[in-house]
């Protein structure tokens, strides 16, 4: 089991994924938040939060990796770059940094 130092208590942490649904969208589909909690303190660590974009951009990161002769490292790169930009936007809309 992987560890962490809490930045609240200090304490070393194991990391105990959870998962819940924190919203839905517009077209009804969940958006669900991958986090762990410190058990000490009760600081909440967010993992990652999936909405129907981030799925799509999960799926076409897979489908890419699946063809090794046809893989292109740089759409791959701006696929998590899109990723990443995204997960800081859903971060603050749901009072997450």
């Amino acid at each position: 089991m992987k560890t962490c130092i809490c930045d609240k208590c200090n304490k070393e942490i194991e990391i105990n994924p959870q998962e819940e649904v924190i919203d839905q969208d517009k077209d009804g589909k969940d958006i669900t938040e991958q986090f762990f909690v410190c058990p000490e303190c009760g600081q909440r660590y967010t993992i990652f939060i999936s909405d129907q974009f981030m799925r799509r951009k999960i799926a076409a990161r897979k489908r890419l990796k699946r063809m090794p002769l046809n893989y292109n490292p740089a759409m791959d790169t701006a696929l998590v770059k899109e990723m990443q930009k995204h997960f800081k936007k859903l971060k603050t809309k749901y009072g997450r940094e």
